[in-house]
């Protein structure tokens, strides 16, 4: 009953008749559906497995006015078929609070805007702090925000609750917490420090500042990025302590021929995040992407989403090209192509080593319909080197997908 009156109030509020801007409500949804089939396990005798992914969102945003709005964006999240009879599984596992929060700017009449509650947070180009808008779920983290804005900068100050143990003394928390400043001195570029500090209590668990900077730019041909990070502090394992000393940087420079038919844009750039040969067991070399969103990087088959786990913490490094052009008005096409390797050598059976993780070739091609709703094609193969040969398997995996997005 709960939940049929949950969908009644948003159907009022998302009646244009009834929820206008001018009463303080403002509202946008999002339905996106994803067809996915996937053959990534490198066995050429495996069946291809397909399944359909869907998610819907609703945000409202209520302004009483005096600088003041409540956020609300509820989600739903699922995979067809999870719920065998509609009938008698009501239970909306996937159903959930995307983001909630007050939102206040100007406060007591300072140069302060506050966020506090449930959020998404995006900062840079999200190798370190992003939303992960291509996951069914995405991710939004709890906690307070608050902001100094100026026209040509800002800086935010932030903390957010990844754990909350419910002990006495608080063990068991752990906290994400940081200062990220940017300065825009015009739209083609923008110099962003920052400063994160991940605290677990008792600290010995975890104790991590990672320190660097984002600084990008936009030209009408040439345009670049890069980006660099050094990880210290100490971190637990087993009875003792290790010293984290890790290091990260991206290099990206890409050509844009606006005058050329298609408006054809060529990128090439390098990835590199610090591994551990494990010669020093008093040392941490392992370079930890933190809250990334690195679909949007290594790779759209999302082998290496989890790192380090999923680079065994050997390091990665990315070396990758992109190519891109408009073919039509509203069709836009990409390809990337990313060689991979670890940035320490991994020992092979029977005693020889390589760096060699595999090569990742990924091609979209994006059709904006209506102003609206967009269709979106991709698909990918991996040819593993050495090391997935090894822990993987031996034979090119492939995937591909079919998105079609609702965005009012």
């Amino acid at each position: 009953m709960k939940r049929i009156s949950v969908i009644a109030l948003l159907a009022l509020l998302l009646s244009p008749s009834l929820a206008p801007a001018e009463n303080g409500v403002t509202t946008a949804t999002q339905v996106r559906h994803r067809f996915e089939g996937p053959n990534k396990d490198f066995d050429s005798d495996t069946n291809l497995e397909t399944f359909n992914l869907l998610r819907t969102r609703v945000t409202l945003k209520f302004d009483p006015g005096e600088g003041v709005t409540a956020l609300v964006q509820l989600q739903d999240s699922r995979t067809f078929g999870e719920e065998t009879s509609t009938l008698e599984d009501a239970s909306a596992d996937q159903f959930d609070l995307h983001q909630g929060a007050i939102l206040v700017n100007g406060l007591f009449g300072a140069p302060l805007d506050v966020k506090l509650g449930r959020v998404e947070a995006v900062y840079g180009p999200e190798r370190l702090i992003g939303a992960v808008g291509w996951s069914n779920t995405g991710r939004s983290l709890d906690g307070v925000v608050v902001r100094h804005p100026r026209e040509d900068l800002w800086l935010d100050v932030f903390s957010f609750v990844l754990d909350e143990g419910m002990t006495a003394g608080d063990i068991g928390d752990e906290y994400f917490s940081g200062a990220w400043f940017a300065w825009s001195p015009d739209s083609d570029h923008s110099v962003q420090p920052f400063w994160i500090w991940e605290r677990a209590i008792p600290r010995n668990d975890l104790d991590r500042h990672t320190l660097g900077f984002y600084a990008r730019r936009k030209g009408p041909m040439v345009h670049g990025e890069a980006e660099a990070a050094f990880q210290t502090g100490r971190i637990g394992a087993g009875a003792g302590w290790r010293d984290v000393s890790a290091f990260m940087g991206a290099l990206n420079v890409g050509v844009t021929f606006a005058d050329v038919s298609g408006t054809p844009t060529a990128s090439a750039g390098l990835d590199y995040l610090s591994g551990d040969d494990g010669s020093d067991p008093g040392e941490y070399k392992v370079f930890d992407t933190l809250l990334a969103t690195n679909h949007k990087y290594y790779g759209f088959m999302d082998y290496f989403l989890n790192i380090p786990v999923h680079t065994m913490g050997l390091g990665l490094l990315d070396a990758h090209l992109r190519l891109s052009a408009k073919p039509g008005e509203k069709m836009v096409t990409k390809l990337a192509v990313h060689v991979f390797r670890s940035t320490e050598e991994a020992t092979l059976a029977g005693g020889s080593t390589s760096n060699a993780f595999g090569t990742e070739v990924d091609v979209t091609a994006k059709h904006g319909y209506t102003e609206k709703l967009s269709f979106q094609l991709g698909a990918s193969i991996f040819v593993p080197g050495d090391i997935f040969e090894q822990t993987r398997g031996e034979d090119t995996s492939s995937w591909f997908y079919v998105m079609t997005t609702l965005t009012t």
